[in-house]
């Protein structure tokens, strides 16, 4: 009897000590992670209409208009001294601006404003290993290289004096970040970018790096970050066409995956690296219309905002200079091939030792996004803890985890039994296949994740004219809302699909759910693709197949069942839009939105083709006489290019033989090199590019 008592007393102990420390834990409020929208204004990148990159334009003399005058100037400094003072989310991106303006324009600004400036960047917080809550967001790939700079560039530019969060010297902040600089650019060379072809992201790593090349003097440091640059814009090249860029990535948001005038983010770097060079070739095409025309110099007229002008000043200037081979591939007409890998997958963060403690594995880890992965799990519950970040709201919800009563748990096995939505938040390793010709790009991540839940993934993606890209998700929540969400309607996916493509086609199938996942808000039954028929020349829909032609491209998209457009919705077409707006004499209208329903799984073959191969009845013909046989999650299609068979389950053949479904670092006709290479070397027939990341050495020929 005594021994039930005693049970009794821990059970009731147990019991009453949860109890006490959830009411503990709840009474740890998140910390807001931008300002109130009462208070937009006072934070705001503007002033009387006058914009954060138009003042440095104005400092340095470059645009004459709009002017400012001296009370305006310290007014906007002044709003983003304070936006980072108050450490809201994304003050790292105001950070590059304002040194640079610190940097270029101290001659001829007030000794207030300079002051201001100084003081700014020495009471700021760089990294979650400093003292203070907030809910600024350091870890995913781009945040951490902009923190690093912004830290190192701070502590070089004021090594003695001392930074009051955290009472480190400028010196002593400068050797800190430049560890975490080191580690960026060697994970960077030797597997890639995690946040692999994000038209926007890579806008924020270029500012930064920009940045520290511009005003680092630390010679082969910045040599070393030339070459990240290189590859950055190698990545972009080899899956951009006729100066677009909305390729398959790791993350986007609606309006990158919809179309590159609207989403795409480093349109401006684009223009002044090879654009210009290659607009009369692309205004020449004889299957361009007039309004197509005004569509592309739309495009290279777009300037830069106050992060991707950080970029265009170094190359104006001469400090970057892109190399030929790398230009010479972006504006390249030939059709060609590329396949690579960028990413690290939990998996490969096991194997190549960056699960733990320190800088350089932290930066791997969660750079990847990786947090509630078996094989990290307990790193990051660890990591959160020891640097008392439970007021962040982005991981809060990590605070729970560490309620005595669970100290028991193994949560490797946890988060591997109950396969947590979360785990979707990793952006892993993408296996990435491109198809360029002369008039479009097909891009995907080849077997990525099946049947994961997906956050921002974009599986595959077809690039076809400036404002038209094709592409389907499985939406996450119920297919009823979500419309902007993130992940949501258009982004992301509810449930990740089997994606495969050789040359010209893809094969996308999806698996229905039957249950949520612990952290989903709902389950779709139905499946989509963008399609907007207004944007279009022609297009015709006939039960499970669909033709349709823009420009000199043809699309055939087939399905295992009947498709349908679902009525105009202006919320879905908002989320998909993401408050930005298509040119003028553009709307988003009608039917966009191409639903197949029910079902246990939906099957999409997409084989795009052109003018210059066939017409667009012969197109049709030959797509109506290629063989197409459904089974049950599974296809068989023969085509021009070859047969594919295909299975939810991970079959992969073409005509017959296994495909591959891991690349190399880079593996196509202008660039070999395996993940971790010693040097990295690009041909593009005309010139000739080595990239030695150890030995800090760019070799052009």
């Amino acid at each position: 009897m005594a021994v039930i008592y005693t049970l009794c007393a821990v059970a009731a102990f147990l019991v009453l000590l949860t109890v006490f420390e959830l009411l503990h834990l709840m009474r740890i409020k998140s910390v807001p992670d931008s300002p109130d929208k009462a208070d937009a204004d006072k934070y705001s990148l503007n002033v009387n209409g006058k914009s954060f990159d138009a003042l440095y334009l104005h400092l340095t003399g470059e645009k004459q208009a709009p002017s400012f005058t001296e009370e305006e100037i310290y007014s906007l400094l002044l709003k983003q001294s304070e936006y980072m003072s108050k450490r809201f989310d994304c003050a790292d991106f105001r950070a590059q601006m304002l040194f640079k303006i610190y940097k270029d324009c101290s001659a001829v600004l007030s000794d207030r404003c300079i002051a201001l400036i100084r003081k700014t960047f020495l009471d700021f917080k760089y990294f979650m290993d400093e003292p203070g809550d907030d809910s600024m967001c350091y870890w995913s790939e781009n945040h951490l290289i902009l923190f690093a700079v912004s830290e190192y560039l701070a502590g070089q530019e004021w090594p003695d004096e001392i930074f009051t969060n955290n009472g480190m010297t400028g010196k002593e902040h400068q050797l800190k970040a430049k560890e975490r600089i080191d580690a960026w650019m060697q994970q960077r060379f030797s597997y890639g970018f995690s946040e692999y072809l994000s038209n926007n992201y890579l806008a924020e790593d270029i500012a930064p790096m920009a940045n520290y090349i511009a005003y680092s003097k630390d010679e082969k440091s910045v040599e070393q970050m030339k070459i990240i640059m290189d590859i950055l814009w190698l990545d972009v090249a080899l899956n951009s066409v006729n100066n677009r860029f909305a390729a398959v990535s790791s993350r986007m948001y609606g309006n990158n995956k919809a179309a590159s005038c609207i989403g795409n983010s480093i349109q401006a770097a684009m223009n002044i690296l090879w654009g210009f060079d290659g607009a009369d070739d692309v205004l020449n095409s004889p299957h361009l219309s007039e309004a197509q025309k005004k569509l592309v110099k739309s495009s290279l007229q777009k300037e830069p905002n106050y992060i991707v002008l950080c970029f265009n000043d170094i190359v104006k200037k001469g400090i970057y200079t892109l190399p030929q081979a790398i230009r010479d591939i972006a504006l390249s007409k030939e059709a060609f091939v590329s396949k690579m890998s960028c990413g690290l997958s939990p998996e490969d963060l096991v194997r190549e030792g960056l699960v733990g403690q320190q800088p350089h594995q932290i930066m791997a880890q969660m750079g990847a996004e990786t947090f509630t992965n078996p094989e990290v799990i307990k790193n990051t519950i660890r990591y959160l803890k020891a640097n008392k970040m439970y007021r962040n709201a982005f991981v809060s919800y990590f605070k729970f985890l560490n309620l005595t009563i669970l100290k028991a748990v193994n949560w490797e096995k946890a988060a591997a039994r109950l396969n947590l939505m979360p785990h979707g938040i990793a952006l892993g390793r993408g296996n990435i296949y491109t198809y360029r010709n002369a008039h479009y790009s097909m891009s995907t991540a080849v077997c990525k994740s099946v049947d994961m839940c997906g956050a921002q993934d974009h599986e595959w993606s077809a690039s076809i004219a400036e404002e038209l890209s094709l592409f389907t998700t499985h939406p996450a929540g119920d297919g009823n809302g979500r419309y902007g969400a993130s992940p949501g309607y258009w982004v992301g996916n509810g449930r990740l699909p089997m994606s495969v493509q050789n040359e010209n086609v893809n094969v996308t199938i999806y698996k229905i759910p039957d249950k949520k996942r612990l952290g989903e808000t709902g389950i779709a039954s139905m499946t989509h693709a963008y399609m907007p028929r207004v944007f279009y020349d022609e297009l015709e829909l006939d039960g499970n197949r669909v033709f349709a032609r823009k420009n000199g491209v043809f699309v055939a998209l087939i399905s295992n069942g009947e498709m349908q457009f679902r009525p105009f919705n202006q919320n879905s077409a908002n989320g998909l839009l993401k408050g930005r707006s298509f040119p003028e004499g553009l709307k988003l209208e009608n039917e966009f939105d191409l639903c197949r329903y029910g079902g246990d799984y939906h099957i999409y073959i997409t084989e795009l083709s052109d003018a210059d191969t066939e017409t667009f009845e012969e197109f049709k013909s030959r797509i109506r006489s290629n063989t197409v046989d459904f089974g049950c999650g599974c296809v068989n299609y023969s085509t021009a290019s070859g047969t594919l068979e295909v299975s939810y389950d991970g079959k992969f053949n073409i005509d017959g033989k296994p495909a591959e479904k891991e690349f190399a670092r880079y593996d196509c006709k202008f660039c070999t090199a395996e993940r971790k290479p010693g040097i990295i070397a690009v041909d593009s027939g005309k010139s000739r590019l080595l990239l030695d990341f150890k030995n800090a050495k760019r070799s052009v020929n």
